[in-house]
């Protein structure tokens, strides 16, 4: 079991539940605290997080022979087929216990074999949770990463490798895990 303190600026994401969606002994958000699997919680330095609210609403355009669309105006229906999608953009950053590069490779983990998610950031009052368990987990949707090389033109064979930029941008899809 590992323990990562929430920082306010930075977004973790974590797998505190099992394939069938149960949540697993011991894992948790308390406080300024995560406790977790080792390797299944993320921490992002994030510079932005958006909310999107998408609502496919269906239009029909009802016309008689002859008639124009500004002779008929357009029907509406509000399906209600509501997405909410939150988009974190932000950086993997080289820490002296855990490289941005290895972040990188277990969130890739935790996107090919966890489920429902759960995603966190600020503190106290201030914090917003999405967590399975309360209906509101996080699917990932899309991912994209950028790397930027430390030192450039410089070949450098000392361990360990000078520091990197691992920029991401990380869609979630809010909903319940069925």
């Amino acid at each position: 079991m590992a323990t990562t303190t929430i920082v306010p600026g930075n977004v973790y994401v974590a797998a505190l539940h099992d394939i069938d969606g149960n949540r697993i002994s011991g894992n948790s958000v308390s406080g300024t605290t995560i406790n977790h699997r080792a390797n299944k919680a993320i921490e992002i330095f994030s510079a932005r997080i958006e909310y999107n609210y998408i609502n496919a609403i269906g239009g029909i355009l009802f016309k008689s022979k002859g008639e124009t669309p500004e002779d008929k105006p357009r029907r509406i229906r509000d399906l209600k087929k509501i997405q909410k999608v939150i988009t974190v953009t932000g950086l993997l950053d080289d820490e002296t216990s855990l490289k941005g590069i290895t972040k990188r490779i277990n969130l890739l983990d935790i996107a090919e074999n966890e489920r429902a998610l759960t995603l966190v950031w600020g503190n106290g009052n201030y914090r917003t949770i999405f967590d399975p368990d309360n209906d509101k987990g996080v699917f990932i949707l899309k991912m994209r990463f950028r790397e930027t090389a430390g030192i450039y033109g410089v070949t450098v064979a000392a361990d360990p490798q000078p520091l990197t930029k691992h920029d991401i941008e990380i869609q979630f899809i809010t909903g319940k895990d069925l």
